[in-house]
């Protein structure tokens, strides 16, 4: 009896043992975590990151627009334009595809490798210049102390690699769930207007089908699911000529996938802040939300003039849940207000610049 006594005791300490052992990792990890969060917060902000000290990555992801940047499509370093719109990198962690078209990006620090080492275009323009610019970091007090902090026991903290996953770990970071359709849901009731309940009673009705593709908490299905025909989808935006093809510099998830089926398909975003993150679409075509209501109720776009001439609607790998809907002016003024309900207004105040201006020398 004593020595089965003694071999039950032994048991619970091993496991309490392994428990705190557990908790401790636990900590250390989510100490280590927000230690590169930090410094991320710092590269995010800072113009030394570009080649040429012109741009930073919150130039195209900037607070005030909910981590978009206002733009049709963003500048580069280089002055160049890229090729899509800006998204909004709110609760991007969240999602398991980060890329309007390319489908092979499914983590956030391979996310980073873009901007930094893309060449075509070149954004940030880090490729080649990779010495000089750490260099820039390692001469800073500042980043000396973080980087150490961040990475220690390494001899050498200050690289890109370590660069990539500080800026990936502050990305994880942003996060927003303050809006008021999250105060309504959780069971506030004078969060929403009577306007924007009947919005949102629209938005979510067999009538429009919007929350079939745009289903909370994050108004999107490219956090739900693996199935490319889920995420990715054409809406009917582009047919130039009638031809049933989108433009050929940009024909969406077909680039990567070679598939003729996939011809015109771009990411679901997220609808959550969708107020500040204007214009839409991939190639921010569409200026403003009743516009995009505008499409979608006349189930794709025509294109009266230019070399974009077509209508989107005939595009025979348009997505059958595109097929249109009517609403009346008020109908369609109370579905904006709803959609307005998902903008977190505190996203301003709550992520800053952490310096008092962008550090460009």
């Amino acid at each position: 009896m004593v020595s089965r006594h003694i071999h039950k005791r032994r048991i619970h300490v091993f496991w309490y043992a392994l428990s705190l052992c557990i908790m401790a990792c636990t900590e250390n990890s989510d100490t280590a975590e927000n230690a590169r969060a930090e410094l991320g917060n710092y590269l995010f902000f800072d113009a030394r990151l570009s080649y040429n000290r012109t741009k930073s990555c919150a130039s195209c992801h900037d607070p005030a627009w909910a981590f978009s940047d206002g733009y049709r499509r963003s500048i580069t370093a280089t002055g160049d334009i890229v090729l899509h719109n800006s998204p909004s990198l709110i609760n991007v962690a969240s999602l398991r595809f980060f890329d309007w078209a390319n489908p092979n990006i499914t983590s956030l620090e391979k996310q980073h490798e873009r901007p930094l080492l893309g060449e075509h275009p070149v954004e940030l323009g880090v490729k080649g210049k990779e010495t000089e610019i750490l260099r820039r970091f390692k001469e800073d007090k500042i980043y000396t102390r973080l980087y150490r902090k961040t990475f220690p026991g390494e001899s050498d903290p200050i690289t890109l690699e370590n660069s990539i996953r500080a800026l990936a770990a502050f990305v994880r970071t942003l996060e927003s769930y303050g809006s008021p359709y999250d105060r309504y849901v959780a069971g506030d009731t004078t969060a929403l207007t009577a306007s924007e309940k009947k919005g949102m009673e629209l938005f979510f009705s067999e009538r429009t089908k919007c929350a079939v593709c745009h289903p909370p908490p994050l108004f999107t299905l490219a956090n739900q699911n693996h199935d490319l025909n889920s995420v990715y989808r054409n809406i009917g935006l582009y047919n130039p000529g009638n031809k049933g093809r989108y433009p050929s510099d940009d024909p969406g998830l077909s680039a990567h996938t070679l598939r003729k089926e996939d011809d015109g398909k771009f990411r679901i975003p997220s609808l959550r802040n969708v107020s500040l993150t204007a214009p839409y679409m991939h190639d921010g075509s569409v200026a403003t939300l009743p516009e995009v209501l505008d499409l979608y109720q006349a189930g794709g776009r025509v294109i009266t003039a230019g070399p974009m001439a077509g209508d989107g609607r005939l595009h025979p790998g348009k997505d059958p849940l595109i097929t249109g809907f009517a609403l009346d002016r008020d109908e369609k003024s109370a579905l904006i207000d709803f959609l307005f309900t998902l903008t977190d207004t505190t996203l301003q105040t709550k992520y800053t610049n952490p310096f008092k201006i962008i550090v460009g020398n």
